[in-house]
């Protein structure tokens, strides 16, 4: 959660800031505020979007060529303008913004308070720059090291002091942190795509590693030891002109639109790293396929396919729940799944399978995150940025590179699986004819979608994608809705059906889920409910409308259903008049726990 950005060299900082914070606004939009340095600090903060603050109050006016910046989602205190980052010392000479939570937050502000120390906000964030202000006594770089010796929690931070003008802090753990490294001029952000537009050389910052930045270089360094490190620069490959809207309304729509060639780039990650992990895979005795969220229904696919096309048992983990009910030695593999690469849990969830001598592998998006540098095999799989909070193309994406793993297991283990592997090689010209219902989907949206519950209903394999569909629907509309199994529904759910709940079915072309999932819908419409199905191939009867994909397997059709319940969603939302790309109290990469 969060976003932070900095800059310092020549050019003025704060248009520079400004204009970064609005590529990280999907990682929180409660409040936002840009701090530079001209002699003295200036700081411009307030509550809103960006772009609103930015009206008020003009954030990319402040004088100064270094700075730095924070869009905000709200943790400890509520969205007020006191509580926006920056935040500043007694002396006004130090100002902090952080993502993060401090968990000792409470006790270093009473011993604070006790020193003489004025605070001005609810956060936990204060307390930091008040703790390097106690300790400044020998430059700030000692100050902010000694200061967060005393810190329990997770964070990502830029410090800097009117008394040393020429440099920013910036430290991390558990919270990403990059740097960008231009001409005689340096960037700092929460993830590459703040700077994208201005340099593709980037050094991502690891567990408890800090930087003293200038605007010719930096140096990073060891908190523990204070010892000078030697990091890999990396080259980003990501165009700028990925992270645009391209025309259309939102991102979201944009993205889902993307979908049969962000799944084309997926189908051409290399065999080579399919291969291995399926080879790691196949060595286990216990694997965990560990994620959250839209991650966690992409892992619960890869769970149905692992069992239905190899014999293997492979559980999808919620990945906060595996310290609680995971059984995780030396023959285990953990699977992190995570589109930022960032996820806390996820995060949590491999750091403790790794200490319980696990084996580590990575499904990512972002390159260079704490994920993929975590992990000892790592696949990246392919989507290119994703902007909008609600994920769409990474989810295909995810669920793809499953699908090829399972598919490449179960070539080992001499298993024909030839059929699955053409349809899957059409998947994009399927996509190609999925999107073009689009405007069918708004109609039916506009009709159908008008009431405040739902429920999704899915067997076997469309499970997931019940979940899947419930949560877009969910996150975007502020509307309830669940997500179940076909079998779960005539114990106790059904009891809801009225004109009030509406019932999304989920049911493929053929086989004996159709027939099933068909007898739950004449159950429902036996007690006057409203049902929307999503099929492929042939309407199913019964259901009040029918949304038709082009004909597909049963393994496949998770994949071809997604842009229908997603397009689904996003047409609800936005005539219900929501901020689709961004949300209430939602964040693009779930930084905390």
């Amino acid at each position: 959660m969060c976003g932070i950005v900095g800059y310092i060299g020549d050019r003025d900082a704060s248009p520079v800031l400004y204009g970064n914070l609005k590529r990280l606004e999907y990682r929180g939009y409660d409040s936002c505020g840009i701090a530079t340095l001209d002699g003295k600090i200036h700081v411009k903060k307030d509550t809103g979007s960006v772009e609103e603050i930015n009206k008020k109050v003009d954030l990319a006016s402040l004088p100064g060529h270094l700075g730095i910046g924070h869009t905000r989602w709200a943790t400890h205190g509520g969205v007020t303008k006191k509580n926006a980052h920056p935040h500043l010392d007694c002396s006004g000479e130090i100002v902090v913004v952080h993502n993060g939570i401090i968990s000792n937050f409470s006790t270093l502000r009473d011993l604070l308070l006790k020193k003489g120390h004025k605070f001005k906000s609810e956060t936990d964030t204060e307390v930091l720059v008040h703790l390097i202000e106690e300790k400044y006594d020998d430059g700030i770089e000692k100050a902010v090291r000694d200061a967060l010796m005393d810190v329990a929690g997770t964070y990502a931070l830029l410090v800097f002091s009117t008394r040393e003008p020429d440099k920013i802090i910036c430290a991390r753990n558990e919270s990403p942190l990059v740097l960008g490294i231009g001409a005689g001029e340096m960037y700092i952000g929460s993830d590459i795509a703040s700077f994208l537009k201005y340099t593709k050389k980037a050094v991502p910052l690891d567990e408890k590693e800090y930087a003293v930045v200038k605007k010719d270089g930096y140096v990073v360094k060891s908190l523990a030891t204070g010892r000078k490190l030697k990091k890999e620069i990396m080259e980003i490959d990501w165009s700028d002109e990925v992270a645009k809207k391209d025309g259309y309304a939102h991102f979201m729509l944009k993205e889902i639109l993307e979908q049969p060639t962000s799944v084309a780039s997926s189908l051409n990650v290399y065999p080579e790293d399919i291969s291995k992990l399926a080879l790691m895979i196949d060595d286990a005795s216990r694997v965990y396929l560990c994620a959250a969220g839209t991650s966690l229904h992409a892992a619960m696919l890869g769970e149905y396919w692992f069992s239905s096309l190899c014999n293997k048992s492979v559980i999808a983990m919620d990945s906060s729940e595996l310290q609680n009910k995971g059984v995780v030695d030396g023959d285990t593999l953990v699977i992190g799944i995570s589109q930022s690469g960032e996820t806390y849990d996820t995060l949590a969830s491999m750091r403790y399978a790794k200490e319980k001598g696990a084996k580590i592998a990575a499904i990512v998006n972002v390159t260079g995150s704490t994920a993929a540098r975590f992990a000892e095999h790592v696949i990246m799989q392919g989507s290119g940025i994703e902007i909008s909070v609600c994920a769409t193309k990474t989810f295909t994406s995810q669920a793809i590179i499953l699908l090829r793993t399972a598919l490449a297991l179960a070539k080992k283990k001499k298993k024909d699986v030839s059929k699955i592997e053409k349809e899957l090689l059409k998947l994009p010209d399927i996509l190609e004819e999925t999107i073009k219902l689009k405007n069918e989907i708004k109609e039916i949206s506009k009709k159908y979608l008008t009431v405040e519950n739902y429920i999704y209903v899915g067997r076997g394999i469309n499970l997931p994608s019940a979940l899947e569909g419930a949560l877009k629907l969910k996150e975007i509309t502020y509307h309830h809705a669940e997500g179940m199994s076909g079998g779960m529904l005539k114990h106790g759910t059904i009891s809801l059906i009225d004109k009030d709940l509406n019932v999304i079915a989920i049911v493929p072309a053929s086989g004996e889920n159709r027939s099933k999932t068909m007898s739950n819908i004449q159950e429902i419409k036996a007690r006057d409910g409203v049902v929307v199905g999503i099929t492929s191939g042939k309407p199913v009867d019964g259901c009040d409308a029918n949304i038709v994909a082009p004909e597909c397997g049963e393994a496949i059709s998770p994949l071809v259903f997604a842009p229908i319940y997603q397009l689904l969603a996003y047409y609800t939302a936005v005539n219900l008049g929501r901020n689709v790309d961004r949300p209430r109290a939602l964040a693009k990469s779930v930084t905390v726990e």
